[in-house]
């Protein structure tokens, strides 16, 4: 084997992929962190029980980052596991109704941090002190997905600025924090809708391949769609670490990190296909014409 193709005695391409598994794993432990956070914030915004209809807003990130890691193997098994002729039949259609199952998780998500995100205009200034709110079920915000309780002791100890309360979720919140609240909330919501985008135009792009119909052009076309994208995601990216959000940051990295290695898969899938095409059409073109006897040539 030539020592080209090794690092550190392994082969590269089995690095490769052990680093792209384990960024898969790191976005598996991150999906395990949202549900507990989402369990904690629900138990404060939810306190008289959990409406069906309401699950999606209480458990907006756990619920997209499900269903985002499913698709993602999902997008890993139809760009780099299965090849192409077993995707077909029984197979194709479980990965399709699964496909869409995830996709139906997505705008449910999206309704969720479109809805957290009107929940942080529905804030009014509070007119008096806290300490008024003690016994009326009030929390305080600590953060867009962190409160406390508000009792008689905490009261007292808030910050000496404006405070907002929301009577919809019985939610106070000093000003920074809802300006805080705020931002976060607009900022997952645009990063939600920029994921969406990216996974629609990557969808196209995976039934165009199995179809043999994803040309040169149609190519790039969706890869400017998609480089629009990211660019949002990457900016929502660097705009958490400016809100001080690093887990939301982390979290992003992954995820941009991790979709950076489905087109690859795309990118290779899609160039292999393209040069199998044009050596079965050089093999035509230079196949020799063949002479019958009554003259006529094929």
């Amino acid at each position: 084997m030539s020592a080209s193709n090794l690092f550190l005695g392994m082969k590269k391409e089995s690095l490769f992929q052990g680093f792209k598994y384990g960024i898969y794993l790191l976005i598996f432990i991150n999906f395990i962190y949202f549900l507990r956070e989402d369990f904690i914030a629900a138990s404060y915004t939810f306190r008289d029980g959990l409406p069906l209809e309401e699950l999606s807003d209480a458990f907006a990130t756990s619920i997209d980052s499900m269903a985002w890691l499913t698709l993602l193997l999902i997008f890993e098994l139809e760009t780099y596991i299965i090849p192409d002729d077993k995707l077909k039949g029984p197979l194709k259609w479980a990965i399709s109704i699964a496909t869409v199952v995830c996709y139906a998780f997505l705008l449910l998500a999206f309704k969720g941090y479109f809805d957290r995100a009107m929940m942080t205009y529905g804030f009014a200034p509070v007119i008096g002190d806290a300490c008024q709110y003690v016994g009326h079920a009030m929390s305080y915000a600590l953060d867009i997905d962190d409160y406390t309780a508000l009792t008689a002791n905490n009261c007292h100890m808030l910050p000496a600025t404006q405070m907002y309360v929301n009577p919809n979720v019985s939610i106070l919140a000093d000003h920074e924090t809802l300006t805080r609240m705020h931002r976060l909330a607009v900022t997952d919501t645009v990063n939600s809708a920029a994921w969406l985008l990216v996974v629609v135009v990557l969808q196209v792009d995976v039934m165009l391949q199995l179809e043999g119909e994803l040309t040169r052009k149609l190519y790039r076309i969706n890869v400017f769609i998609k480089i629009l994208s990211y660019t949002t995601l990457a900016v929502a990216c660097f705009y958490w670490i400016m809100l001080g959000a690093l887990i939301d940051f982390w979290d992003a990295l992954l995820w941009l990190i991790a979709f950076i290695f489905i087109e690859m898969n795309l990118f290779k899938w899609h160039e292999a296909d393209l040069e199998e095409e044009e050596r079965e059409h050089s093999m035509e073109q230079a196949s020799p014409r063949v002479a019958h006897a009554d003259g006529a040539v094929s």
